[in-house]
């Protein structure tokens, strides 16, 4: 279905309007059911009117840009949070309750429904080859001008970098970083997708031992955040400085980048992440006496 028919048909239903309604006085209900099929694309002269009782602008039609309202606007929020704190169980839970409902959802709706399934099916079900080949065929079909595109790349990107296929992971970050230049990050969507995807690459440094390199990117993308004046990932970003500087800094410098992060999740009610960083400064505390 091209996005001319997702948009034309998702709106129709939102506004309550039956194929027949829409069309009468304007054109024959057959070519409103040929639109919403992606088999007929109207003149602009009727697709003008068309959008006047659907409305919207033309640009509506056309502009990737330019929304359509979600039904799963609180999941979507929920979900957010539980991924960041990286709850597959709260998240698994929240994704059969929305997978059961009989809302009509759209096409982009759907897609971030698939994307959660197949996160859960990686963690939970420790189905990786089988998510992987899920993501990958979603990212062939998907406009690489949407968010959800971003999303879906940047979670098929750890999966690669899990199982150890490193050139695929390299390759898809140098993409998503491309893609990211011409984003506006003065658009949180944007910009938590964007510190996502820098703070997942210091962990990859991390794990790869490239220590140097892990700080130089964790403290880059610390200054982002506070230049954007944002808190998102920033806890996290201090506590890789603080693993990846233990050979080059002295421990009450990595104390302090501990501290830091503590301190934060406090505010930000981050109790997952503030256990375990209590639970290191005690061993520090302990190691010191």
């Amino acid at each position: 279905m091209n996005m001319l028919a997702e948009k034309f048909r998702t709106k129709r239903k939102e506004l309550g309007l039956s194929q027949q309604t829409l069309a009468e006085g304007i054109c024959e209900q057959s070519q409103i059911s040929k639109i919403e099929r992606g088999h007929f694309i109207p003149s602009a002269d009727i697709l003008f009117k068309l959008s006047q009782r659907l409305e919207v602008t033309l640009d509506y039609f056309f502009n990737e840009q330019i929304e359509v309202n979600s039904n799963l606007s609180n999941f979507k929020h929920l979900s957010s949070r539980l991924l960041d704190d990286r709850n597959y169980d709260d998240l698994e839970y929240l994704y059969k309750i929305e997978a059961d409902r009989s809302t009509f959802l759209t096409l982009e709706d759907r897609m971030y429904l698939d994307w959660i399934k197949s996160i859960i099916d990686f963690y939970q079900y420790h189905l990786q080859n089988e998510a992987i080949s899920y993501l990958e065929n979603m990212v062939s079909k998907m406009s690489s001008n949407t968010l959800i595109y971003l999303n879906v790349l940047n979670t098929l990107s750890n999966f690669y970098s899990l199982v150890g296929r490193e050139k695929d992971y390299e390759m898809n970050y140098s993409l998503l970083m491309s893609l990211y230049k011409s984003k506006n990050l003065n658009q949180q969507e944007f910009l938590f997708g964007y510190i996502r995807v820098r703070y997942n690459y210091a962990h990859y440094l991390v794990s790869k031992e490239k220590y140097n390199e892990a700080i130089q990117e964790a403290i880059e993308t610390i200054e982002l955040c506070k230049e954007k004046q944002t808190s998102y990932q920033l806890a996290p970003l201090l506590i890789i400085v603080g693993n990846s500087g233990k050979e080059f800094l002295d421990k009450n410098q990595v104390k302090d980048y501990y501290i830091e992060a503590r301190e934060l999740c406090k505010i930000y009610n981050n109790p997952l992440m503030l256990m375990k960083i209590e639970s290191y400064l005690n061993e520090l505390e302990n190691n010191n006496s």
